[in-house]
């Protein structure tokens, strides 16, 4: 004989099926059906916020800081019990309020925003920030909540990369010399052409890449100009660099002696697609 009887344990309902065979029973339990997930507290949501790399923060109607996590004070060393009920523009760079104050004015429900400031941390150090930037509820603009990232890194390496990158540009174009890059064409049409091209041809680098009646190859000698276009198509035909000597025509008149170092570019497949090189004057 069996019958079947239902139990409560631990919130959860278990089917019980017992059977009885002579004078010993046996009870069967049965996986419930439906397990019901209790939802997570307080004390669980916060331990997720905390962990994450990110900060996160959520701003009322007068911008202040009504919540955020424990990233906050990894990133500026401002604990969040002195950062809660805060304006959000306390933390940020003098010159960077404006645009704040800018987005806020242009937000809209539903709408995402991202922007990038600087936070002054507790040390007086600079932190940049991309925050991206939302309403909370559907149909209500406020409160926002906010992810703020740390790009510091990035934006430094991209700082050194540009400082490089003008300490070279000077470097260049302090030489007495012309570097550029051009077409591969009978006129040599210039795409790049360092500041010293005025100092070997007369003519400003503005004007040799802006004016294309100023070519180098208007100004190369005519009893030279047939030499120096079979001596570059034989160097970038084998792929070669090359270097030649003629007579060049400057912006005042004068005739002087050049010696001109390039070599070919190319594309994946081997196609010309231009050259680079440096011209120096050289002594007649």
């Amino acid at each position: 004989m069996a019958k079947r009887s239902e139990e409560r344990r631990e919130g959860k309902s278990v089917d019980r099926l017992i059977c009885r065979t002579g004078k010993a029973e046996m009870t069967l339990l049965k996986w419930p059906n439906k397990i019901v997930n209790s939802a997570p507290t307080a004390s669980q949501l916060t331990q997720l916020l905390n962990s994450l790399s990110d900060v996160v923060m959520m701003l009322d109607e007068q911008h202040q800081i009504i919540m955020i996590n424990q990233c906050w004070q990894d990133i500026t060393g401002i604990s969040i019990e002195q950062t809660q009920g805060k304006v959000f523009t306390d933390f940020l760079h003098p010159e960077d309020i404006s645009n704040w104050i800018q987005l806020l004015q242009n937000m809209r429900c539903e709408a995402k925003e991202v922007i990038w400031f600087r936070l002054i941390s507790a040390s007086g150090e600079l932190r940049w920030c991309e925050m991206r930037l939302q309403s909370v509820e559907k149909n209500k603009l406020y409160p926002l909540s906010a992810t703020l990232c740390d790009i510091t890194p990035q934006v430094r390496n991209e700082q050194v990369r540009h400082a490089s990158y003008r300490s070279l540009q000077s470097l260049v174009d302090r030489l007495p010399a012309m570097l550029y890059r051009a077409r591969n064409n009978i006129s040599w049409s210039m795409e790049y052409v360092s500041e010293g091209c005025e100092y070997v041809t007369g003519y400003s680098a503005q004007t040799m890449l802006n004016q294309p009646q100023v070519s180098l190859g208007a100004m190369i000698h005519a009893a030279d100009a047939g030499y120096v276009w079979e001596q570059v198509q034989i160097a970038l035909e084998n792929q070669n660099t090359f270097t030649i000597q003629y007579r060049l025509t400057q912006a005042n008149g004068n005739e002087i002696v050049v010696l001109d170092k390039g070599r070919g570019l190319y594309s994946e497949s081997g196609m010309v697609l231009g050259v680079e090189g440096i011209i120096f004057q050289i002594a007649e």
